[in-house]
């Protein structure tokens, strides 16, 4: 062997060091150095990946200041995001060590240009120089939107079915207080009367099911309890928008059956010449007066005892926070109901 030949093997250095440049470029993960020259935090790099995140280009972002960036003023889900970096990198600035960032949500434009929602995590790391001294801060930023939404989905699914759960309890209540209290001479009465209330109640939770149990229109709830029981153009309904809480509905919809039940039986509704007008008006106080007037139905004498119908009338409007005050008419019934909403 020659001994000019040099057969020592090569110094690590001499193999070739790695390319950070090309290591944080190419990195899948949204990468972004800033300068640990607090409050402006320069931009020093930002990799393809970070600047493809937030719909912008590397030297948009370049020797820019972190703030810089964002709209002035920004808008309250903008300043919420911007003030949670903040903070996540002044902790880092005091504390010298990484900081997790809490997840915030800020939109960004999606693939056809309109603001799409997502979730953003980070992890702000320190980088320090050969004295010790913090140089930069490096923030490694992830899209959580998928595990937010999933969460949110599941948390919403949960919710729902905690929701469904009392109202099937509730309903079931009331059902068995309609069969218990119901009363009739005859059993074909006594199902008649059960199956117009379960039917009233059965329309009232579509009304909720409707606007997905955040309310229903008090106008739906007349109108679907009239459509039931009176002839075609015999009512005539008025009143201004009036959104009732979920938990008003059921009870309204039952006092509307049982006064256009009594209605058709013994009052207006129950001949062709007869109408009924139900106007409503809102009152001081987040208080509701729903009025119910007969006209052209047979003579009307007051009931010598009240019946399940008027007890469970009274019954309900004191759960709406209210009651009903009758006026026998010789023209026809008229009941004035006020009511909390």
């Amino acid at each position: 062997m020659s001994d000019s030949t040099d057969l020592r093997r090569p110094e690590p250095a001499a193999a070739g060091r790695p390319d950070f440049d090309a290591v944080f470029e190419s990195s899948p993960s949204p990468m972004l150095l800033m300068a640990a020259d607090a409050p402006r935090f320069t931009m020093v790099a930002v990799n393809r990946a970070h600047a493809n995140a937030f719909r912008t280009t590397p030297d948009a972002l370049r020797g820019r200041g972190l703030f810089e960036v964002f709209p002035d003023p920004p808008d309250p889900v903008t300043a919420a995001f911007l003030e949670t970096i903040r903070r996540s990198l002044e902790r880092v600035m005091s504390s010298g060590r990484p900081d997790e960032m809490a997840v915030q949500p800020y939109a960004v434009a999606g693939a056809d240009g309109a603001p799409e929602e997502r979730f953003w995590g980070a992890t702000q790391t320190p980088v320090f120089g050969p004295g010790g001294q913090m140089t930069h801060i490096l923030s490694s930023v992830r899209d959580v939107t998928a595990e937010v939404k999933e969460r949110q989905t599941t948390e919403a699914r949960a919710l729902l079915m905690r929701e469904v759960d009392h109202r099937a309890r509730n309903a079931l209540t009331v059902v068995q207080s309609i069969v218990r209290l119901t009363e009739a001479e005859t059993v074909p009465a006594f199902k008649h009367v059960v199956q117009g209330r379960v039917e009233a109640l059965a329309r009232a939770q579509t009304s909720l099911a409707r606007r997905k149990w955040e309310g229903a229109f008090l106008k739906d709830v007349v109108e679907a309890e009239l459509a039931a029981l009176a002839f075609p153009g015999a009512c005539r309904v008025s009143g201004p928008p009036t959104l009732l809480p979920p938990e008003r509905v059921q009870s309204m919809s039952m006092v509307l059956h049982e006064l256009a039940t009594n209605a058709a039986k013994y009052g207006a509704l129950s001949t062709p010449t007869g109408t009924v007008t139900i106007d409503w008006r809102a009152e001081s106080g987040a208080r509701l007066v729903l009025c119910w007037s007969e006209d052209g139905g047979p003579p009307v004498e007051i009931p010598e005892r009240s019946g399940f119908g008027s007890r469970l009338i009274g019954r309900l409007a004191r759960q709406l926070g209210g009651e009903a005050r009758y006026d026998w008419r010789a023209e026809g019934l008229r009941v004035e109901l006020s009511v909390a909403v």
